[in-house]
């Protein structure tokens, strides 16, 4: 395991909104029912309103700030406002320069991240549970008292426009604007998916002001926690922060109606500046958020584009579709909304577009959705609903969203939802929402193409195309669609069921269960989301390879992914898994496996699979050879990766007998060259009961889990795990030192000295080494990057069975400031490890501490990563515990300790320094 502050330039990426991240949320999100039942919900005396959701699987924090202020509370002449206010908070407050919040945000191993939506703008700082204190008084100074001049203003309207150009990049999520503004036209719903450049002009340092005095105030805050946390604490510690929240009148959300709409009206437009590409975009008024409607159509979307086997993914899979890719964009507000189908297409292939979304929307509401089709659509909304909810954000979120929009709990039912629905529930949506009357068609393109078409020609277009598929889609009899009181009725029926009281979501402690055989059976429960994850783990990797067998693993671990699936109808173990989850493969240079992550009613159909797969693989010349063609693949991608490259170094400069000093991927005569027979010997030698550690952690019952994992795996050898010896590499005096061309103007410089075994208990103490010289109140930071002019400095503790060395990494201008920057690098290392951190220096022993331990917590904020790091401590001996004792330990180190590991690993004496190993990567070239 390779744990790693993360560089300061990688704070100001954490700090800002991710773009995919935005345009998922802005398309996804809003389809969204609810999160399960909070513990806690109470107004404070200053009117600000606290939400609570306990879950004490993890020993993290989720504290999010929603404001009631969001494009809704725009006039059209101020388009920008909430996404421009939004962005400037957190940034710098009247006693924090730019940048100082971020700092202060990664000092914590925390991340931040903001969206302003149509009825809210949010706010997310996730922190590890013991800075959660710290969290919120930085979350309350950034909300309360965030500077709002120029320069500041500026910087955020930057990141806001950036944003948009990714939104809006291609014209098939561009037309979308124009979709809304025709349908919505003088109503809050006009607010586009994103704002372009141009409609910033208007908005000034004063409107932001304005807006912010007049929104963020405590009447429209909701402060929603959710966590390992108590909720009476966390009711005390929230008025303390947000004590001084300016007060104000709360943002009206009174109901408005729309205008009747007189459809199909077809526009023509251009693309926007930024914007490429063609489209074809039909849109339409939708349904309420969270009613059954809006889940029936959210299901009809997924069966014409977003399932895997969806009709226009199999119009393109037929290779003669009219257009490049099909996208849905759905918004549901508690006002209404809008759903939108978009054919991106060639410019000269617009018309033929033209005719597919026609028929695609025709044939919806007149031909029968198969049960198989239904089946598909379900699941492929439920994941992305459902996975949204891995980790503790996207579970505050949820809890979130569920009580602002007035429906706390009902996620608790919401699969049940899902599965009410019937074929016929999708046809009577269709027939309701897409119909034709209510429709605006966009036609968007390069202004030159747009230019060639007329208004009135493209209008004709629309109404003869029409005619034709509706004689010819209506002219027999027509398919049954259900009765609208009846499906409300069916569909909302689980409402009733919602439980009184909040489910616990389970305890941070992981159970270990001994299995005949051998296996080593670990379960966590955590019914947070009904999610699980299932992974198999194995001793491997390079520890146990060598010159000749090197890419063996990557080799067996892959062949049996590509292996056939029995019950796949002539798929591969990769594809039918992947269709259930997320399925990843791993490898490191100890351990080997995969995992899956999928919802709670199919975890044991997939470790079924997994279980056959792991005791029946296709090991034939034909898979293996197949599967020799795809890590080739995979290996030539890695090689062309400068980073990976530049990191791999010190690996093959440190290492000359341990297996460690091999690439995982092996080489390219390797994987040629080794015989089928010693792929054979390797799975029969590795892939026995005693050398696998299975998890299933997630939404479970642990009382079952055992006999569903024995009957998966019984299949498997259960012969003794004999890996044979393993090379060791040993001590050595002085130093080692390689260098190598790469590409880029930047030269790197890797330097790494010996560490101890994973067992030591000197790990602890490591990490907090690491941190001490790197984060953005490291050493690094202080003595290396603002003084001496580094692009970057970064330490890390490479944790691996036989040695975890202190690795530092520095990133110099090239090579005339490399021998400036080497003296600088070993200076820190040589004060790290011979001056006592008292006095003034105590200080960055406690921030090396916080960093340290809030690292390693954040790593379990998901089960698919707890279920890897238990795995770990497993197959390496630490203890079932470890994951959860190591944080401790690292709080407890002294300064003692690190004077004590300084000297041993580090720095001898004063002028001794211990062995190390050095690489320089300059430009050049591979």
């Amino acid at each position: 395991m390779t744990t790693r502050p993360l560089a300061l330039s990688e704070v100001v990426h954490r700090m800002r909104p991710n773009p995919a991240l935005l345009l998922l949320a802005l398309l996804l999100c809003p389809a969204h029912e609810a999160a399960a039942l909070p513990d806690l919900v109470r107004t404070l005396p200053n009117k600000i309103t606290v939400v609570v959701r306990e879950v004490h699987t993890r020993r993290i924090v989720s504290i999010q700030a929603w404001v009631r202020a969001g494009t809704r509370d725009e006039a059209p002449k101020d388009r920008g406002l909430a996404v421009g206010t939004s962005q400037c908070m957190m940034q710098a407050t009247a006693d924090r320069d730019p940048g100082a919040m971020q700092k202060e945000v990664y000092a914590l191993a925390g991340t931040y991240a903001s969206e302003a939506g149509y009825d809210y703008s949010y706010f997310d700082l996730t922190v590890p549970a013991p800075s959660f204190a710290k969290g919120l008084k930085l979350l309350a100074e950034g909300l309360i008292h965030p500077r709002l001049d120029a320069p500041v203003v500026d910087l955020a309207f930057g990141r806001a426009k950036s944003l948009a150009r990714t939104v809006l990049a291609q014209a098939d999520q561009a037309a979308v604007n124009v979709v809304r503004a025709q349908l919505h036209d003088g109503t809050p719903l006009v607010s586009p998916l994103a704002i372009h450049e141009h409609e910033f002009s208007g908005t000034t340092p004063t409107l932001i002001q304005r807006f912010h005095h007049d929104y963020y105030v405590a009447e429209n805050l909701t402060l929603v926690v959710t966590g390992d946390v108590d909720a009476e604490e966390v009711v005390t510690k929230v008025g303390a922060a947000f004590s001084e929240m300016p007060h104000g009148r709360a943002s009206s959300r009174s109901r408005f109606n729309e205008r009747a709409f007189d459809g199909p009206r077809a526009v023509l437009a251009h693309n926007p500046q930024d914007t490429n590409g063609a489209a074809v975009t039909i849109g339409f008024r939708a349904p309420a958020w969270g009613s059954a409607d809006a889940l029936a159509l959210d299901v009809l979307m997924a069966v014409l584009v977003d399932s895997p086997s969806s009709r226009a993914q199999k119009r393109l899979d037929s290779g003669n579709a009219e257009f490049l890719r099909a996208s849905a964009i759905r918004q549901y507000e508690t006002d209404g909304g809008t759903v939108v189908l978009s054919l991106a297409a060639d410019a000269d292939s617009l018309q033929d577009a033209e005719g597919a979304i026609l028929t695609m929307v025709e044939q919806a509401r007149s031909t029968p959705i198969t049960p198989e089709e239904l089946e598909a659509a379900v699941r492929s909304v439920l994941m992305r609903d459902i996975f949204a909810r891995i980790d503790l954000s996207g579970v505050g979120r949820a809890t979130a969203l569920a009580f602002l929009r007035g429906a706390p709990g009902s996620e608790d039912v919401y699969v049940q939802r899902l599965k009410a629905l019937h074929p016929a529930d999708l046809i009577a949506a269709a027939r309701k929402y897409l119909d034709m009357k209510g429709a605006v068609v966009v036609e968007m393109g390069p202004a030159d193409v747009i230019a060639k078409t007329k208004q009135s020609d493209f209008e004709r277009r629309v109404r003869e195309k029409q005619a034709v598929y509706t004689a010819a889609y209506r002219s027999g009899p027509q398919v049954t669609a259900s009765v609208e009181a009846e499906r409300q009725a069916r569909v909302d029926a689980p409402l009733k069921q919602i439980p009184t009281k909040p489910e616990s979501a389970g305890r941070g402690r992981v159970v270990r269960t001994a299995l005949s055989g051998g296996v080593r059976l670990l379960t966590g429960e955590d019914h947070s989301a009904p999610l699980v994850t299932v992974g198999v783990y194995l001793l491997g990797g390079v520890r146990y390879e060598n010159d000749k067998s090197n890419g063996i693993t990557a080799l067996v671990r892959e062949t049996l992914l590509n292996s056939n699936d029995p019950q796949g109808k002539g798929r591969s173990y990769r594809q039918t898994l992947g269709a259930m989850g997320k399925l990843v493969s791993y490898q490191d240079k100890d351990m080997w496996g995969c995992a899956i992550t999928l919802p709670s009613d199919s975890w044991q159909d997939a470790l079924s699979r997994m279980g056959t797969m792991f005791a029946h693989p296709d090991l034939d010349t034909v898979t293996v050879d197949a599967t020799r063609i795809y890590v080739l693949d995979e290996l030539d991608n890695w090689l062309h990766d400068d980073e990976a490259q530049r990191e791999r170094l010190i690996f093959s400069t440190k290492y000359l007998v341990s297996g460690y000093r091999l690439p995982a991927l092996g080489s390219h005569r390797t994987l040629v060259s080794i015989q089928h027979s010693e792929i054979e010997g390797y799975y029969r030698k590795f892939v026995v009961q005693p050398n696998m550690v299975v998890c299933v952690f997630g939404d479970i019952n642990p009382s079952s889990t055992p006999s569903s994992v024995e009957a998966a795996i019984r299949d498997v050898s259960a012969k003794p795990f004999q890996p044979g010896t393993v090379a060791q590499e040993g001590d050595f005096d002085g130093f080692r030192e390689k260098w190598e061309l790469g590409q880029g103007p930047n030269s790197t410089v890797t330097l790494a000295f010996a560490g101890p075994p994973a067992r030591s208990p000197d790990v602890p103490a490591l990490y907090v080494f690491a941190s001490l010289l790197s984060g953005p109140k490291g050493w690094f930071e202080q003595y290396i990057t603002k003084t001496g002019g580094s692009k970057g400095t970064n330490a890390i503790l490479s944790q691996a069975v036989d040695e975890c060395p202190v690795i530092a990494t520095l990133t110099v201008g090239g090579p005339l400031q490399e021998e400036d920057m080497v003296k600088l690098l070993f200076r820190q290392f040589k004060k790290a490890a011979l001056l006592p951190l008292h006095g003034d220096f105590a200080p960055d022993l406690v921030n090396a501490k916080i960093l340290a331990s809030g690292g390693y917590l954040m790593i379990l904020d998901s089960n698919p990563t707890r279920a890897l790091q238990f795995a770990r401590s497993e197959l390496f001996g630490l203890g079932i515990d470890y994951p959860i004792l190591l944080p401790a330990k690292i709080d407890g180190t002294t300064s003692d300790d690190m004077l004590r590991i300084g000297s041993r690993y580090f720095q001898k004496s004063q002028w001794d320094r211990a062995s190390y190993a050095i690489c320089e990567t300059r430009p050049g070239g591979w």
